[in-house]
């Protein structure tokens, strides 16, 4: 088992000696094997052990064992304790879910350039048996990765018989999750269940799936390679140029798509994926979930939050001063004539033309303008289309007299209030 872990560390490129390594160390016979095979292979290495205090007495157990082991071997560990429950019913997530996140949140502060988990091929098959029963694609049947970012796993061509026969040549006891003994949880059934019955059918189970997991693996990271080719040149402005994604390969165009959706927030199984696909073809907008739709705009397809209803909002202007108004700065000042022979612009109005008090508030329907220099009334619903995206529209800066609206963030005043030569008072409009 050594020389396969040293092998595949070389594979893969895993580490170099020079690099400092976290043992994720649970006390089980893995990640002991894992601890034992990398200061063996002369590695530098520092143990984590996580005590997500779930199965009371059993988990302090296990904190004592693996302190108590690398005092003997003379490794640094550090102990973390998490309250997994509390975590789970913050965030709404399953405790498998919540107690990997707490875990990898704290390896990521860890310090270590690498960190190396105690995954096996015996994980990856039940892992591949697992998204297989759940349905998957080629990333899902290809189990789990050998290296994903700084994340290592030395083991992961090494069965759990080759493990425990490591062990027992050493004299080295580990301790065991009873719950893992139970079929409590679906990946037991796999490992008590499916896959003894896969090993009637085929003895060398394992050594067939390593090399059909490396096979995957491989067509994967090509297939990964040409999306991630054809994502870069089909972007346009945070979206996907529709009628090129159309026009590629169906597999390629469909990673494209969950990508995009992934990195957007959205969920993005092949269920979605298609109906985007389709959503392309016909135009329209497609509800995700999460806060979330796609859409065409302009031929690109992009994914967008859904509308945040804002009330209507309106308060009185202050001149002079610096107001707030959903999420902007707008200040309002009076200058004397003399920057209008300077500077005529749309942004400049005569004081003297307003009617009544300023009033700062969001977009109504109906309203209407009759912009700076223009002969025809505007709708300043079609003005803000032209300029903003929905989610800016709706904080849009409108400003109003008595008689109607004077001025549109991004356009300026109305043509009636406008500053000329023979204005007194100027009114400026900033906003930031």
């Amino acid at each position: 088992m050594l020389e396969k872990a040293a092998e595949t560390i070389a594979k893969y490129n895993m580490a170099e000696k020079s690099e400092s390594l976290l043992c994720c160390l649970s006390g089980g016979a893995d990640s002991v094997a894992l601890l034992l095979s990398l200061t063996e292979l002369g590695y530098k290495v520092r143990a984590c052990h996580i005590n997500h205090q779930l199965r009371g007495e059993e988990s302090d157990r296990d904190e004592r064992f693996c302190v108590d082991l690398c005092g003997r071997l003379g490794v640094p560990i550090e102990v973390h304790r998490i309250d997994v429950h509390a975590y789970c019913a913050e965030h709404g997530v399953s405790v498998e879910q919540g107690a990997r996140e707490l875990r990898y949140g704290i390896f990521a502060e860890c310090g270590c350039d690498k960190i190396a988990t105690a995954h096996t091929l015996s994980d990856c098959i039940e892992t591949a048996v697992f998204n297989l029963a759940r349905g998957t694609g080629l990333t899902g049947l290809a189990s789990v990765p050998p290296v994903r970012d700084n994340v290592i796993r030395p083991l992961i061509e090494c069965s759990r018989a080759e493990i425990e026969a490591f062990l027992n040549e050493r004299g080295q006891t580990w301790v065991t999750d009873s719950t893992n003994l139970t079929d409590e949880y679906t990946r037991n059934r796999i490992r008590h269940g499916i896959v003894p019955k896969l090993r009637e059918i085929n003895p060398s189970l394992e050594k067939t799936m390593a090399g059909t997991l490396e096979n995957l693996r491989e067509d994967n990271a090509l297939i990964r390679r040409l999306t991630d080719e054809l994502y870069e040149r089909i972007s346009r402005d945070g979206g996907l140029d529709a009628v090129e994604l159309l026009s590629a390969d169906r597999a390629l165009s469909g990673r494209a798509i969950r990508r995009l959706l992934g990195e957007n927030g959205a969920e993005c199984s092949r269920e979605t994926a298609l109906r985007v696909r389709q959503l392309c073809e016909k135009g329209g907008r497609l509800t995700l979930g999460y806060g979330r739709y796609a859409a065409l705009r302009n031929g690109l397809l992009v994914v967008e939050r859904e509308r945040e209803e804002i009330p209507d909002t309106e308060l009185t202007a202050a001149i002079g001063g610096e107001i707030c108004f959903l999420g902007k700065n707008i200040r309002l000042t009076l200058e004397n004539d003399c920057i209008v022979q300077k500077k005529l612009t749309n942004f400049c109005a005569d004081y003297d033309k307003i009617k009544g008090v300023i009033v700062i508030r969001n977009k109504r329907n109906g309203d209407r303008l009759r912009l700076c220099g223009r002969n025809f009334t505007s709708e300043v619903k079609k003005l803000l289309q032209a300029k903003f995206s929905p989610e800016e529209r709706r904080r849009a800066v409108i400003l109003c007299d008595s008689e109607g609206v004077i001025f549109v963030e991004g356009y300026g005043f109305a043509e009636r209030v406008k500053a000329d030569q023979t204005t007194k008072t100027v009114l400026l409009c900033k906003i930031s």
